[in-house]
């Protein structure tokens, strides 16, 4: 089904946001801000309309707007703790939306690389006093943290490879059996069409000999009624 007017406005605004938040020599927060409130806005009317895309774009689109007000939140937040506390909140989009997964990565590293920089000492942070081997603790915490997002994130490839391997073998059997059904029906309307033409011709023949012989017992009777009429004038009744 071809996209409405309304969903194609909703997308290039949902392209719009998502372009702002990628590049990182933009700061203008309220703007942002604003265009992912009318961006929430557009969302719900597309739920109410008459012409709304099917549920799974729906909800692919909630996903992509629920993300994108998250990331937004997440850049008030004071603390990099609490910003990376939001973004691993936020729902996941599927391995096949790119550029909605890269907003998300990057949004996660940029955060854990401002962590890092308020634990080694940064200028805003309040730890620059903290000894070493606290420090050194927590940059290992971080790491750590970081090594089991990149696990999960490639666990949730794999898992999603797997499924469309099975869905594939699935679909294959599926195709594979319609097409045997298919070929058999063919088979099957051949041979009756076959023996329905062998039938038409008997009635054919048929036909054609009865017709043959209700002419002939036809003029049997007409020669019968003559032969009485002219046998009744040759022997009149006396």
């Amino acid at each position: 089904m071809a996209a409405t007017k309304q969903e194609i406005n909703f997308t290039r605004l949902l392209n719009r946001c998502e372009v702002m938040l990628a590049d990182k020599n933009n700061n203008d927060g309220w703007r942002i801000e604003k265009y992912v409130e009318a961006l929430h806005q557009q969302l719900n009317d597309l739920k109410k309309s008459q012409c709304k895309p099917p549920q799974d774009t729906i909800t692919e689109y909630s996903r992509k707007v629920d993300l994108l007000k998250g990331l937004v939140q997440a850049r008030h937040m004071p603390s990099a703790g609490e910003k990376i506390l939001i973004t691993d909140q936020l729902p996941s989009v599927p391995v096949t939306d790119i550029q909605a997964k890269e907003l998300h990565i990057q949004a996660k590293s940029k955060y854990r690389q401002q962590q890092k920089d308020e634990l080694l000492g940064g200028k805003d942070s309040g730890l620059r006093h903290r000894n070493k081997t606290t420090e050194e603790n927590d940059i290992d915490t971080i790491l750590q943290h970081h090594h089991q997002m990149q696990e999960k994130l490639a666990d949730e490839l794999l898992n999603l490879t797997r499924n469309l391997k099975d869905n594939i073998k699935v679909s294959g059997k599926i195709v594979e059996e319609d097409t045997k059904k298919i070929i058999e029906s063919t088979r099957l309307s051949d041979t009756n069409y076959s023996k329905l033409k062998v039938e038409s011709d008997k009635l054919e023949m048929h036909t054609k000999s009865c017709s043959w012989w209700i002419w002939i017992m036809l003029g049997v009777v007409m020669m019968t009624f003559l032969w009485m009429i002219l046998f009744m004038k040759m022997f009149p009744r006396r």
